[in-house]
């Protein structure tokens, strides 16, 4: 679906979620049966019934009266304004004649609109419609801007960490291994012939290998080590707190991790793929990024050297 259509859907889905706050029998019933005849209508008669709501449940819109009998409306609407998850929810609040200071107070707060009673339905209505549209365009703003953030750090074939974000954090990794006097290692690793892949199996059949790698890759590697897709069929691992030693013991399950089963590329293609792997570690203060990197580089050639399917550690 396209951006255009995708937020044409959204602003026009007909019925909306919206929770009534109002302890007043007679008031609510009404309201209800005109909200309900275009939108899904929930009441609660205690503020703190509809926090919790709130907090389980998605709501487009909260309608909170002001003439709660045993309540103050308005600190439900300070704490719904407080709550990272109904922070941006709009909020209408229902105001008796005369008590303007309270309809100040509650605009000061960031409550979105209000209604004077006795309330017009038809007026009620239009204003209702008009905050859950802005609402639903506002959600689909911000996960359009949470897609485009997730595009810049992620590779969007295998899901790891791309080379951008990659450069960014292991730059801090290697400063606060440095600073802390703790290990750092990283392994390059690249599979084996891939050309041979893309040129046998098509690039369609590459991409299957490429996801299947990096979901092996996934699973070799600790919360605390970063994954990236360098590019092409390269990849990385930064490992902290992690000596040559067990670098080297990483390197060498992944390695065996991948040449233990065929790897599947179509419905009935299987094919066997290896890879090479270059470890090297932070081996002094005056260490960079750029130079652990290039032993790490020039181990994974060596094991290329050496025949491939193999891991080699830099011996700087």
């Amino acid at each position: 679906m396209g951006d255009n259509a995708a937020l044409e859907k959204a602003l026009n889905a007909r019925a909306g979620r919206i929770l009534l706050v109002d302890d007043h029998p007679r008031s609510a019933s009404r309201l209800v049966e005109a909200l309900s005849r275009t939108h899904d209508t929930f009441v609660e008669r205690d503020p703190q019934a509809a926090l919790m709501k709130l907090a389980d449940h998605n709501f487009d819109l909260l309608v909170v009266s002001l003439s709660l009998a045993g309540s103050d409306g308005l600190r439900l609407c300070s704490q719904v304004r407080s709550l990272d998850r109904t922070r941006h929810l709009p909020i209408i609040i229902l105001v008796e004649p005369g008590d303007e200071a309270r309809l100040l107070r509650g605009l000061d707060m960031g409550v979105n609109d209000y209604l004077m009673r006795p309330i017009d339905r038809h007026e009620m209505l239009a204003r209702i419609k008009t905050q859950i549209k802005r609402k639903r365009f506002s959600d689909y703003l911000r996960n359009k801007l949470e897609e485009s953030v997730e595009l810049a750090i992620t590779d969007p074939l295998t899901g790891l960490h791309n080379r951008r974000y990659m450069e960014t954090h292991m730059r801090t990794l290697v400063d606060d291994a440095i600073r802390s006097g703790r290990p750092l290692s990283i392994l390059v690793s690249d599979i084996d012939h891939f050309k041979s892949v893309n040129d046998t199996h098509g690039h369609d059949g590459g991409d299957m290998v490429l996801k299947e790698f990096s979901a092996r890759m996934k699973r070799n590697t600790r919360g605390i080590d970063l994954a990236c897709r360098l590019g092409g069929e390269e990849f990385l691992i930064i490992m902290p707190e992690t000596d040559l030693a067990r670098a080297y013991q990483v390197g060498e399950r992944l390695r065996a991790m991948v040449a233990a089963d065929p790897f599947q590329i179509a419905p009935d293609v299987k094919i066997r793929v290896t890879a090479s792997v270059g470890l090297a570690t932070l081996e002094s203060p005056d260490d960079t990024p750029e130079t652990i990197f290039k032993r790490a580089d020039n181990a994974l050639y060596a094991a290329k050297r050496r025949g491939r399917n193999r891991v080699a550690a830099d011996a700087a």
